[in-house]
């Protein structure tokens, strides 16, 4: 009666964990529901394995089906320890020279069991004993057998422990749940007890008796406080499919987690070699310019209490783009690609700063196109936005790069000249109107000619902007009386 009771349970066990494996790898969209999954497939051999070994009559029928058990049997603790490190937060455990290390004596323990035959290793010996009415194998344990065990209680211990710790930080309904995963991962030690002194000397597995009621409880644990899938699709969503790229650090700066926008973006951070340390010991943002892949990256960072740094990389290429060119639109004349007449004042104000700061003196220039009016009467409007966009490339090669050129409008035009005393800047000056004045202009089958009047002024100590270009300004106007085509030095 009681091996059929015993058949019984089995048997239901390996539907109910059917139904698991469905619902977990099949349907489950997270890591840790595809490894329990595949931890319930991993029992359903074992179990399916053991309830044919009960009910079969001869040696040969049971040693062959306490072989197919194996074909779970080593699997389940690596499984077990799977999906407590994924769950918890610490999947590193199962990546690398860790992963190997975990599945190495599971391998090793199956082929050493499907060729215990020729080394008995795994068992010493399987004889028939005789109970009752019924008839089971006894089997004496080998060295390997052993060390399987060991295995066994380590990756035990360590899911214990991973529960345990979160456990400890969890409120509410999350805790519940890991007090409900950590009686899962405690009762396999009763098991392994009874197996390891045979309790009752009745040659039964009470790790089969056990384990199925593990499994479903893990499982409640999971799905009854919906975490197994809400946690991964608010991952898959917020993080995975993020369009800003995060990384997770460790106290240590290690990266601990990444999405794959953040390890595609941290991959081409390296290559352009920024240091780390500095995008997180600071609350600003960082825009970064990787000049290889043609692309800006913004990087901020946020500390996590007690954990270490959630670090944000955006590619803000479009939106920089976008950007410099409404800085581009808003500083520089359509026409002539200059400065406009906004531009100009900005950066002449910070350059007379800096002036007054290192006592650097500075030359302003007014610059009138004569007769200009003439150009566009007879020639038209287009012919006269010829020659203003040719004077504008005559003017970016005789001035420094330093020198700021601006198009005030129409065709007035001004150039601050750094470091610049009277006589170097007259020089200047005098140079851009002789060139002026000998260049030809190509205008469809037209060729025009042109000349400029310049009025110059050097800045006195501590003059403003305006006082400057006032009296350039006069000076200009002083040129173009006494008859064009002419430098005039202020007063």
């Amino acid at each position: 009666m009681g091996f059929k009771l015993l058949s019984l349970y089995l048997f239901l066990a390996i539907l109910a964990l059917s139904y698991l494996f469905v619902h977990s790898f099949v349907r489950g969209r997270s890591q840790h529901a595809k490894l329990l999954g595949i931890l319930s497939l991993t029992l359903q051999v074992y179990l399916l394995g053991y309830l044919v070994e009960l009910n079969a009559t001869s040696l040969d029928a049971m040693i062959f089906w306490n072989q197919i058990q194996y074909f779970g049997i080593p699997f389940f603790p690596a499984l077990w320890f799977a999906v407590s490190a994924v769950y918890t937060g610490r999947p590193q455990w199962i990546q690398g020279w860790r992963g190997l290390l975990v599945i190495s004596v599971p391998v090793l323990t199956f082929v050493i069991r499907l060729t215990n035959d020729f080394h008995h290793w795994y068992y010493a010996s399987m004889t028939l004993v005789f109970l009752g009415d019924y008839t089971a194998m006894y089997l004496i344990k080998g060295p390997w057998y052993l060390v399987q065990m060991a295995y066994v209680l380590i990756t035990l211990v360590a899911c214990t422990r991973f529960y345990a710790l979160r456990y400890r930080k969890a409120e509410g309904n999350e805790r519940m749940q890991f007090s409900l995963l950590l009686w899962a991962s405690i009762l396999p030690y009763v098991a392994l007890v009874l197996v390891f002194i045979n309790f009752g000397d009745l040659g039964i597995d009470y790790t089969a008796l056990i384990l199925p009621p593990c499994i479903l409880l893990i499982n409640h644990a999971l799905t009854k406080y919906n975490f197994l899938e809400i946690k991964e699709m608010a991952r898959e969503r917020v993080f995975e499919d993020n369009r800003i790229g995060y990384l997770l650090l460790s106290k240590q700066l290690k990266v601990v987690d990444m999405n794959p926008l953040g390890k595609q973006l941290l991959k081409q951070l390296e290559a352009n070699n920024p240091s780390i340390h500095e995008w997180i010991l600071d609350d600003a943002k960082h825009l970064i310019k990787l000049e290889k892949h043609n692309k800006t990256v913004s990087i901020s960072s946020q500390a996590i209490e007690n954990s270490g740094y959630l670090v944000s990389i955006e590619d803000v290429s479009e939106r920089e783009a976008i950007l410099n060119r409404l800085e581009h639109l808003a500083n520089i004349d359509a026409l002539t690609q200059l400065n406009n007449r906004r531009s100009f004042f900005e950066q002449a104000n910070q350059i007379f700063e800096h002036a007054d700061r290192y006592h650097e003196p500075l030359a302003c220039l007014m610059i009138d196109i004569d007769h200009f009016k003439d150009v566009n009467d007879h020639h038209g409007h287009e012919a006269g936005d010829t020659v203003l966009k040719s004077l504008a490339e005559t003017m970016k090669q005789c001035f420094r790069s330093s020198d700021v050129i601006a198009r005030m409008g129409g065709e007035e035009f001004a150039v601050l000249l750094r470091m610049s005393e009277m006589d170097a800047a007259h020089l200047i000056a005098e140079r851009l109107r002789v060139t002026v004045e000998k260049e030809s202009i190509q205008h469809n089958e037209l060729n025009l000619h042109i000349t400029i009047s310049l009025g110059l002024a050097v800045r006195n100590v501590h003059e403003d902007l305006e006082s400057v270009l006032r009296r350039a300004d006069k000076a200009l106007y002083e040129a173009k009386a006494a008859g064009r085509n002419q430098v005039r030095r202020a007063q």
